[in-house]
């Protein structure tokens, strides 16, 4: 802590986002999480909810593993060192207890004709990544990646003829 500063904890990189908070203070009570992993990076702890968090009024995070031989880390970088160290780009991901999930959204039905564009498009051919054929060949490559585009372009220019037609 520094005498200039006193809501700045002690300079240095390992402190950064964290701050002292006063018990006179108004601030927003701890965020509870999970890491959720979709892939085991490690072979260690496995696929699904891994751990247990928080995110502290301080700026700094706690996580808890789950398992038989659980335990406690603590971050004084706060979600930057939890999504750094445990990310593992993209295969562990942070959900927070207060958010609704996605799938609890309202949903409108999507209108006959955007279906009817949607399932033209999947039945369209599309070409191989490596000799640009675009019927069966001898490759494995994925089409994955150029069957989302001729999706995401079937529907782009169906939205385009009926501006505001995704709402009707």
């Amino acid at each position: 802590m520094t005498a200039e500063n006193p809501q700045q904890i002690a300079a240095g990189p390992q402190f950064v986002g964290a701050r002292i908070v006063r018990p006179d203070e108004e601030v927003a009570p701890p965020r509870l999480f999970f890491l959720r992993r979709h892939i085991d990076v490690s072979g260690v702890s496995g696929t699904g909810i891994v751990a247990d968090g928080a995110l502290w009024p301080d700026g700094t995070a706690s996580v808890r593993w789950r398992g038989e031989h659980p335990s406690i880390v603590f971050w004084d970088r706060g979600r930057i060192s939890v999504d750094h160290v445990h990310g593992h780009g993209g295969a562990t991901e942070v959900e927070f207890v207060d958010e609704d999930p996605a799938g609890s959204l309202p949903t409108a039905e999507a209108p006959i004709a955007l279906r009817r564009v949607i399932d033209i498009a999947l039945g369209k051919p599309v070409r191989c990544p490596q000799c640009h054929r675009p019927g069966a060949c001898r490759c494995i490559a994925s089409r994955h990646e150029e069957r989302v585009e001729v999706v995401l372009d079937a529907v782009l220019s169906w939205l385009a003829r009926n501006p505001g037609g995704a709402a009707s």
